[in-house]
């Protein structure tokens, strides 16, 4: 087993490989479009040498209906499965519950700041408005680090350089670890966590579930980006 300094080496190397497993796959997916054509013998004027799924072909080659017959099955039927995998994922979820450990809500985090949250609120984003309305910005970092240090210094190792975070804890969580106003709590409280690449207190209950299913989560990102990377480069 590879000797990792920090958790965030391990999931970059981790990500690399499933990248590009994910990577050869598309690309045996798209060659399956690939037409027979032998442009030896073809009269369309052109200078490609070897065609490519990314090379630009003349009006009326054969290897430009290929790109566009790849595509659509990227962004239909390739991602449809992708669909039906998260799906799963999320219904492991509920094979697990949560420990009252209270460290999402003592330190949860974000990528804006609070005038930032409330200003995307405005703009009708759900998550922004539900975030701002409980979570509470600590005065700063060490505070934070002080109230979660294992979650804090996860969160840190995790974070690339120059990236800055924003550290809020609950305004509803009591002295005992549980929510004040359970039931009147938001849809991101309900549904914690998101997404199964979402960072983790160790203490989390739903941290079992993380583990099991973050190689096929990570799959899943891997082709989503790839889909993108190929709408991008010939859509």
């Amino acid at each position: 087993m590879a000797d990792y300094g920090s958790e965030s080496e391990r999931m970059e190397a981790l990500y690399k490989e499933i990248f590009t497993e994910a990577a050869q796959a598309i690309r045996n997916e798209i060659d399956k479009f690939k037409p027979e054509h032998n442009c030896k013998f073809c009269t369309i004027p052109c200078d490609i040498q070897k065609p490519d799924i990314f090379s630009v072909f003349p009006p009326g080659c054969p290897y430009g209906a290929w790109q566009i017959k790849a595509l659509s099955y990227l962004t239909n039927e390739y991602r449809a499965k992708l669909r039906v995998t998260k799906k799963a994922i999320m219904e492991k979820k509920k094979e697990y519950s949560c420990t009252k450990c209270g460290n999402c809500c003592k330190l949860a985090v974000s990528g804006f700041n609070p005038t930032q949250l409330k200003q995307r609120a405005l703009r009708g984003d759900k998550y922004a408005r539900e975030f701002s309305s409980i979570y509470v910005p600590y005065e700063s970092e060490e505070m934070a680090e002080a109230i979660c240090p294992e979650f804090y210094n996860k969160l840190k190792d995790l974070m690339d350089e120059g990236e800055r975070l924003y550290f809020y804890y609950c305004s509803k969580l009591g002295a005992d670890n549980l929510c004040s106003d359970y039931e009147n709590r938001p849809d991101i409280c309900k549904d914690f966590p998101l997404t199964a690449l979402k960072v983790l207190p160790d203490t989390c209950g739903y941290m079992p579930w993380h583990d099991a299913v973050e190689r096929q989560a990570m799959s899943v990102k891997a082709r989503e980006d790839l889909i993108a990377f190929y709408k991008d480069k010939i859509g």
